[in-house]
């Protein structure tokens, strides 16, 4: 009896075996071709992100986002303390004139947070400004600065 039990199980094992066997060559194959379907988006993903300023924009239709103001985004908290010292502002002056919350001004320069895009915006926009429109601006916001 105890053959015939051990034939039994044999026999189980070997069609059970056969069974997964079969099933995970399937698994495995169909495991490769996600591999190579992910590899090819993964190259498709990274040529387009290479390419994504030159397709951003229409072609012959004047860029709006040049590499000058890619490059005029690039706000640190040490720039924002030079900028806002140079200016001869303090934090809540300088939170007045670009419109946004003084606790923002502080977060910023502490490095704490990071200003939105709109508010780079603002920054550089204030940066790139000169005397006279500095000047008109800060009379229509009432801010007035100390002169050394």
């Amino acid at each position: 009896m105890a053959n015939f039990q051990q034939i039994l199980n044999d026999e189980i094992r070997r069609l059970a075996r056969k069974e997964t066997s079969g099933t995970l060559k399937e698994l495995k194959a169909q495991l490769v071709e996600l591999r190579k379907v992910t590899n090819e988006l993964n190259r498709r993903l990274k040529a387009l992100e290479s390419k994504e300023p030159q397709t951003a924009v229409a072609p012959g239709a004047p860029s709006a986002e040049t590499p000058e103001t890619a490059k005029a985004l690039r706000v640190t908290p040490e720039r924002i303390v030079k900028w806002r010292t140079n200016l001869g502002l303090n934090k809540s002056q300088y939170a007045e004139l670009l419109g946004v919350n003084l606790l923002s001004v502080i977060r910023w320069e502490s490095g704490k947070s990071t200003p939105r895009e709109e508010q780079k915006r603002r920054i550089v926009a204030v940066r790139d400004m000169g005397k006279r429109e500095l000047a008109k601006l800060m009379a229509e916001k009432n801010i007035n600065v100390k002169s050394k």
